[in-house]
């Protein structure tokens, strides 16, 4: 059994695939999935998903380095 994979962006709710003549009329099974990404390809933040944002932005909690330190609005323009 021969196994061909094509990576093809969807346009206007269709993905047109071009097999070999040998596969001509016979029956095929057609999987479809996103695309993961490749190690060292950036994912934008918005189309992750949620599980995997809140565990990024868990990362970051506590990290503060003065956490105790009072802050107003107006603390942004004393810099």
């Amino acid at each position: 059994m021969e196994t061909l994979e094509f990576i093809k962006k969807a346009e206007g709710g269709k993905i047109i695939i071009e097999v070999p003549e040998n596969l001509e009329g016979k029956e095929l099974k057609v999987l479809v999935m996103e695309k993961e990404p490749e190690e060292g390809e950036i994912k934008k933040f918005s189309e992750m998903p949620v599980e995997e944002r809140l565990k990024i932005l868990k990362q970051f909690q506590g990290t503060a380095k003065y956490p105790n330190v009072e802050i107003n609005k107006y603390d942004v323009y004393d810099q």
